[in-house]
């Protein structure tokens, strides 16, 4: 019966059947081959969204659409401040301003769109490849991952069981090596291929006034954190505060925000937001079902019959999940293998913490791989060539991440530091 349930789901996702149905219609196959009533799968199904956790994901994806208004040439404006000087000062300007702008919304996809939208025609007008430049703009979906608030540490943080708000700080770091990281390529990459800096002379005054631009977009990151770590706020809370905090920014600060054009962003918020609570939906009862005939357990006897080293299993999983990442959305990942690799690095010593962000790096990189690689195909638009135009740049930027990943895993402080200190 078992195989049923993964038979049907493998060859539902090969012909293209949506993550959600293509789960829902394996559990149903289960169900009609197994002597349990159907009607659970709709308990399952309903249980699986009537959390108060899972309220946060319609609103930071409306939030993230909001700032999109205002915020993004603000925030690159800032960054080319900051590091106009550098070798490639408009490419790592375009990185830190891609940091700052998944701080701020959360979807790697709205990074990208947002920042590679004004960050692309520059980067090209001054010289840069077209490869390099859609190459780091897709990397904007990975920070944005990592970088709290994280739509998909919402996710991880309701499949596993583990605090959001220690999943926000434990992004910190990786998310800051990994803009670190992307800075020290371009700059790399920039001496070696003669690209401009890009600098553009500023007054005083002029310095000043782009600096106050961009303090009120970077305050929502400050407002969400430390509202958490105080108790002021739940993160369930903190997305309707970052939405509120957007809004009033869009409308009433910057003016960029009409009636017209908030309508079409709810709209497309509030269908984003459905896809991923379908899948969330669909993947309750497949959890019940892994739950119920123990296949986490089975999986997991399974490796360590192959090896007990934990290196091995380590990288093991790993590789499945850059394997799984190329094909298949972050959600649907994060829903699906969670409740069945969780229980294994746990047993290898690794915190639920910890995993969950070794799980979205891998997830990140899946991201800027190739056939799904929703973000690479995003950049590449933006600067209009082809994804296999955008090799072997786009190799540079998967090797950093995944330095960054190695990281993750053999330093564990890398991702419970923070945690560890600032909350009890």
């Amino acid at each position: 019966m078992v195989g049923v349930l993964f038979g049907v789901l493998v060859v539902s996702l090969i012909i293209g059947v949506p993550v959600g149905f293509a789960i829902g219609i394996s559990c149903m196959a289960f169900l009609m081959t197994s002597d349990i009533s159907a009607v659970i799968l709709v308990q399952k199904m309903t249980d699986g969204v009537s959390s108060f956790t899972m309220m946060a994901l319609p609103m930071f994806m409306l939030s993230g659409a909001i700032m999109a208004y205002g915020s993004s040439p603000r925030l690159m404006r800032l960054a080319r401040l900051i590091l106009g000087k550098v070798p490639g000062g408009v490419g790592a300007a375009g990185c830190a301003a891609l940091g700052f702008f998944g701080a701020v919304s959360g979807s790697g996809v709205a990074s990208t769109a947002a920042v590679g939208g004004i960050m692309g025609p520059e980067m090209v007008k001054d010289g840069y490849g077209k490869g390099i430049t859609a190459s780091l703009m897709a990397a904007g979906g990975a920070m944005a991952s990592l970088i709290p608030p994280s739509l998909v540490m919402v996710v991880y943080g309701a499949s596993a069981g583990a605090s959001i708000g220690a999943m926000f700080l434990a992004g910190i770091i990786p998310g800051l090596l990994t803009i670190g990281g992307l800075i020290a390529l371009i700059m790399f990459l920039a001496k070696r291929r003669n690209y401009p800096t890009g600098y553009q002379e500023t007054t005083g005054r002029e310095k000043v006034q782009i600096v106050l631009d961009a303090l009120l977009p970077l305050m929502m990151p400050v407002i969400i954190l430390g509202g958490v770590m105080s108790g002021t706020f739940t993160p369930t809370e903190s997305a309707v505060v970052a939405t509120v905090y957007a809004f009033l920014l869009a409308v009433f600060v910057y003016k960029e925000l009409t009636l017209k054009q908030f309508v079409q962003v709810a709209a497309q918020s509030a269908v984003s937001s459905a896809v991923i609570l379908l899948i969330i939906s669909s993947a309750s009862p497949l959890g019940w079902i892994l739950a119920v005939k123990n296949i986490p357990q089975s999986f997991t006897s399974w490796l360590l019959d192959i090896s007990s080293n934990p290196v091995v299993i380590t990288s093991m999983i790993t590789l499945l999940l850059l394997i799984l990442g190329t094909f298949m959305e972050t959600v649907s990942i994060i829903i699906l293998m969670t409740p069945i690799l969780l229980p294994i690095m746990v047993s290898l010593g690794m915190t639920p913490i910890q995993f969950g962000i070794v799980l979205l790096m891998n997830t990140a990189i899946g991201s800027l791989t190739p056939p799904l690689s929703v973000c690479l195909f995003t950049g590449c638009r933006i600067v209009g060539i082809r994804v296999e135009e955008s090799f072997p740049d786009i190799l540079y930027v998967i090797g950093v991440v995944f330095v960054v990943l190695l990281i993750t895993i053999g330093i564990p402080e890398a991702s419970t530091f923070l945690p560890g200190v600032l909350l009890p």
